[in-house]
């Protein structure tokens, strides 16, 4: 009998190690990645210098220097300029098919690559236009933050997730 019950303990130990290495850090509850919440451009089609084009994102009007938080707990993906208009870039992949993109940041990085982040961390600063090399920070007309959403690879509406 007693070799059944510590069979039994040894199985539910292991038991508890594989739920808890399976569970999500992620939840269903994503915040606004930063305080200001009044917004230049939403997601989807928009004429922009005259011309229709997709906006991928939402903008978020903010001064520069703006602390930028993470809207959800995971590991930052890519911390680095982003060619295609984005300019100084964070990702932060939340789980296996969502990622979190906050575009037009500062040049001081406060996260690296690999770093895990908790939901409402600190991750960047709003970036200035110009950067110190005098390259525009993407493609911008002024200090704010592009925060995109991508569901298994493909962007969606951030309002279908975000909870104010």
């Amino acid at each position: 009998m007693k070799k059944y019950i510590l069979f039994f303990i040894f199985y539910l130990f292991l038991f508890s190690i594989y739920i808890n290495n399976n569970i999500s850090y992620i939840d269903d509850n994503f915040i606004y990645p930063t305080t200001y919440t009044q917004i230049s451009s939403y997601y989807g089609n928009r004429i922009l210098y005259g011309n229709y084009n997709f906006h991928n994102g939402i903008d978020f009007l903010a001064p520069e220097g703006s602390e930028i938080l993470a809207t959800n707990s995971g590991y930052v993906e890519y911390a680095s300029f982003l060619e295609n208009g984005y300019g100084n870039t964070i990702i932060i992949s939340h789980n296996s098919n969502l990622k979190s993109l906050y575009c037009h940041t500062s040049e001081n990085y406060i996260v690296k690559v690999g770093d895990f982040v908790n939901k409402g961390d600190i991750i960047g600063f709003v970036g200035p236009k110009y950067l110190s090399n005098g390259n525009l920070n993407g493609n911008t007309t002024g200090p704010h933050l592009h925060f995109s959403i991508f569901k298994d690879n493909t962007t969606i509406d951030p309002f279908s997730i975000l909870k104010k």
